[in-house]
């Protein structure tokens, strides 16, 4: 099973690039008036909307992240394998449940059913990423040997303080929203700056 024919990861990154950005332009398409504002009614009208710009501000920085990290992390890998596709296609699957995701929690911010799919759907983004991580770096060694280990298993620690961060804020959410969502703005840091990990042959072209 592990010999697998080598493939570039070229396509792969390019399908990746494209899912995101139809992701992120679904997304905004639920900022919109549900009737056409007068001068009069403006303000009324923007409301509704402020919940829901604010869950497409966190969904699209939680996003822009993971692209940026998802292009790290290919940039650490030889080539790919059949396997490692559709490892990311799951990956990719979880990812185009965000505008859902974004919908439910924007359109009500106080239900704690919202916060719940809301941190469920990033718990299982963060074990899409997990589960590549840990494949690439395992057995099949699909990561440049340059790569020093122990940054590949602390890339890995951070992997899985993520899930658990988007586990235990979906979970208390039934105890106080507020502390849901402040978790939903902690995690991220996780993920603002990469890991800086560089192997030797991209270290010579600068």
């Amino acid at each position: 099973m592990e010999n697998q024919p080598a493939i570039s990861t070229g396509r792969l990154e390019a399908f990746s690039d494209g899912v995101i950005a139809i992701i992120i332009t679904v997304m905004v398409f639920d900022l919109k008036f549900t009737s056409l504002p007068t001068e009069q009614t403006l303000w009324e009208d923007i409301k509704p909307l402020v919940p829901k710009f604010i869950s497409y501000t966190l969904s699209f920085l939680m996003l822009a992240i993971m692209w940026v990290n998802h292009h790290q992390l290919f940039h650490q890998i030889k080539y790919a394998n059949r396997k490692l596709l559709w490892l990311n296609i799951h990956l990719l699957f979880w990812m185009s449940l965000i505008p859902f995701a974004t919908n439910f929690i924007g359109s009500n911010p106080l239900l704690p059913h919202a916060s719940f799919v809301y941190g469920i759907i990033f718990f299982t983004n963060a074990s899409g990423f997990t589960l590549i991580r840990n494949y690439v770096s395992g057995k099949v060694k699909l990561v440049h040997e340059s790569i020093p280990k122990n940054q590949m298993i602390s890339a890995k620690r951070k992997n899985w303080l993520g899930m658990t961060l988007y586990l235990f804020a979906a979970v208390i959410a039934f105890v106080s929203v507020n502390i849901s969502f402040i978790i939903f703005l902690i995690a991220p840091l996780l993920y603002f700056i990469p890991k800086n990990i560089i192997h030797e042959s991209v270290a010579t072209q600068n």
